[in-house]
């Protein structure tokens, strides 16, 4: 189903609660930014980090207290190209995403597919599939500018 997105619309599609929550929150850097920016994330959270080798890119892979797996996935040049999730709880998408791709989620204005348990947004700068329902959200979010030539999106789940 193909609806307008307003940002009203994609917070009360994806759980208001925890956007609100997250937009409120100062976000400290993540997508788009270089990868230093992991450990503030990691910080932040209060969590573990383990690092994995990928073909043409590294995966900082962030598990919360709460269970939630975060994956930041760094390009060869160090820029973090896509973030993931999954968990019993909503990460903290304003850190995640930065200021400015966050906004770009909470404000988009064009035609987007979206129901009442998931958000999909297809800009040329940002892309956001997530969803979910009480204890297990899930989400990919990446820009496709920074994405790794040889790099097929579907190996970032």
């Amino acid at each position: 189903m193909n609806k307008v997105l307003t940002a009203a619309a994609a917070l009360a599609a994806f759980g208001s609660a925890g956007l609100i929550t997250a937009a409120l929150t100062p976000a400290h850097a993540a997508l788009g930014q270089p990868a230093a920016s992991v450990a503030a994330d990691r910080a932040r959270m209060k969590a573990q980090l383990r690092q994995v080798a990928g073909v043409g890119y590294t995966v900082d892979q962030i598990t919360t207290p709460a269970g939630t797996v975060v994956k930041e996935f760094i390009s060869p040049a160090g820029m973090v190209f896509a973030v993931s999730w999954f968990g019993p709880a909503l990460p903290n998408l304003a850190q995640l995403l930065g200021s400015a791709y966050f906004q770009t989620l909470t404000t988009a204005e064009k035609t987007h597919s979206f129901g009442h348990d998931h958000v999909q947004l297809r800009t040329p700068h940002l892309v956001v599939h997530a969803g979910g329902h009480m204890r297990q959200f899930y989400g990919l979010a990446y820009v496709p500018a920074l994405v790794p030539a040889n790099l097929s999106i579907s190996d970032l789940h």
